[in-house]
């Protein structure tokens, strides 16, 4: 009887072990198989972090602000008024003297603006708001039309002139061959853009310095954006100026952040959003652009027509 005993306790034991193996031979079946949920879509060189700076009119301070941009391999995105180019304009203020602007000249452009992105700004800076749609659209297209012929290059960007728009006057922009416009709707977060179009920035180069270390120290998987905005001239302003320069030392040349223009960030966007993504398998249509990924930790390219 007991060797009976036994043998049943032994058969049952041998009966729960399968039993185990099984459920983990299951279990580990589906985890190889169940790919996409290891896939993450990354930016360039597998980064989830990015950093773009915007600034507008297209004065000469942007040569010093460059040259700080460059030391520390940080992409600009300038946005010109291209009728004040090579000019000189008064700026009157309610509560004190003229601001005196000089903008770059023309012939200049190309060499100021090297290795940065050159977008649009409207060609004589009037406040949207207070336009009709055919003058809106005037500015727009004739401030393009003029940085295409300066630069020979496809002018993709924008800042609204005052940073005034709405959904309207973002509607009328879908057809001028913009893919992107930016508000002065600062939002203090790091999120990706809701629309490209009336697209808010994270804030003012005044409080850059406030949230660079939160965006520095910001650890997670997820995709996100640091868009800052603002004026050289401002940094006649020593104070202003200390204050930039800090944070482009703290934010600049670090491994883990994407450096990049308003119109190359929203390229890799769509470019993203074409990719076709199932059970597991990435598609990457022929028309779209190179992009990366992270698959079980390792970053990885997907070309054009590529799966």
């Amino acid at each position: 009887i007991i060797a009976i005993m036994s043998n049943n306790n032994f058969m049952k034991k041998i009966k729960l072990v399968h039993s185990v193996l099984l459920i983990m031979f299951v279990l580990c079946f589906i985890s190889c198989n169940d790919k996409t949920s290891q896939i993450d879509l990354v930016y360039p060189d597998g980064n989830v972090k990015a950093l773009i700076m915007s600034y507008d009119d297209g004065l000469v301070e942007d040569n010093k602000l460059i040259k700080l941009f460059n030391e520390n391999h940080i992409i600009g995105t300038f946005n010109l008024n291209s009728e004040f180019l090579s000019t000189q304009k008064h700026w009157p203020q309610e509560n004190g003297p003229d601001i005196i602007s000089t903008y770059v000249s023309k012939d200049s452009v190309l060499l100021i603006y090297k290795n940065h992105e050159i977008a649009a700004h409207s060609a004589t800076h009037q406040d949207f708001k207070n336009l009709s749609d055919n003058e809106i659209l005037k500015e727009v297209t004739t401030d393009i039309a003029n940085l295409n012929n300066l630069t020979n290059s496809k002018i993709v960007s924008m800042a609204y002139p005052f940073g005034n728009s709405n959904q309207h006057i973002a509607e009328l922009l879908s057809n001028t061959g913009l893919t992107n416009a930016r508000t002065v709707s600062d939002t203090y977060n790091f999120n990706l853009p809701d629309t490209f179009l009336l697209w808010h920035p994270t804030c003012h180069d005044s409080k850059a310095l406030d949230l660079v270390d939160d965006y520095i120290h910001l650890n997670n998987n997820k995709l996100s954006l640091c868009y800052v905005w603002g004026h050289s001239w401002e940094f006649n302003d020593p104070k202003r100026w200390t204050s930039i320069y800090e944070f482009c030392q703290k934010i600049g040349n670090q491994k883990d952040i994407w450096y990049v223009g308003c119109g190359d960030y929203i390229d890799y966007q769509i470019a993203l959003k074409n990719l076709i993504i199932t059970n597991g398998t990435i598609v990457n249509p022929k028309d779209n652009k190179e992009v990366c990924y992270k698959e079980g930790g390792v970053t990885k390219v997907i070309k054009p027509g590529q799966t």
